[in-house]
């Protein structure tokens, strides 16, 4: 099975960050498109006592807008920091076919480090290939290599693979091109 995804940027990203996603999800078996135009996300979505973006709030505009746009999933990204209920961070969030990426944490430069960005572009494509499994109705998965694996921390997300293991691929029933 092939499934259809459509990128949103929800900020400027840079075109090497995009075409990274979509190299590594065409070659394990994703169409991808992209919406060019960066999404305007309302001011009411940031929280000024956390600085910090809402991540459920801008996850549900998503939804609102883009659920019925005919794609398998549709995943918003940006260079973003958010938050969700009481968690201090998160990396992204979805629901059903809707989901979202927030990399500004991926950055070794957000920890005032030397950014290194091989290293920053797989731990996007990592969250991004996590968060599209989610909408495609994976759950967390006890893999610690798979990428379904949860990731509370920069050391969790480096430990994974960007790619599903074979249960998960099973349960997708797609199968790498690569």
């Amino acid at each position: 099975m092939t499934y259809n995804i459509l990128l949103v940027k929800l900020t400027y990203l840079d075109r090497i960050v995009i075409d990274e996603i979509i190299e590594h999800l065409n070659n394990i078996g994703f169409n991808v498109s992209v919406k060019e135009e960066i999404e305007s996300l309302d001011i009411s979505f940031f929280n000024w006592s956390r600085l910090q973006y809402n991540a459920e709030l801008i996850l549900e505009y998503m939804y609102k807008k883009y659920s019925r746009y005919p794609y398998d999933s549709i995943l918003g990204i940006g260079d973003l920091d958010a938050y969700e209920g009481n968690l201090n961070f998160v990396f992204g969030l979805s629901t059903n076919k809707i989901g979202t990426v927030f990399i500004s944490r991926l950055h070794e430069k957000f920890y005032n480090k030397k950014e290194n960005i091989e290293l920053f572009l797989e731990r996007v494509k990592k969250e991004v290939t996590h968060e599209l499994g989610h909408t495609l109705g994976l759950p967390h998965c006890d893999n610690k290599k798979c990428v379904m694996s949860f990731s509370n921390s920069l050391e969790e997300v480096d430990y994974k693979t960007p790619y599903f293991c074979s249960k998960c691929l099973a349960k997708l029933n797609i199968n790498y091109k690569g």
